[in-house]
């Protein structure tokens, strides 16, 4: 699967890429991907899938999907 890191998202990448490749054996819970990356999921404010807003706490992922990831605008 491909994942996105949009925002500042990409910080918690060690290489800080926006763009990463995740192999899954088997269809797996997104929460638990984006856990398994270390990326802290209150960080997390949309999820895009296949160009579709998901739900980040029940939605099921699997090897072709591509998962876009954004975190909240703050500005002032």
């Amino acid at each position: 699967m491909q994942i996105y890191l949009g925002g500042h998202l990409n910080f918690y990448h060690s290489r800080k890429e926006n763009w990463l490749e995740v192999k899954l054996e088997q269809p797996t819970l997104l929460k638990d991907i984006i856990d398994g990356l270390d990326i802290p999921l209150g960080e997390v404010y949309l999820v895009v899938v296949n160009d579709e807003i998901a739900d980040l706490q029940e939605t099921i992922i699997a090897e072709q999907d591509e998962v876009k990831l954004f975190s909240a605008v703050g500005g002032g």
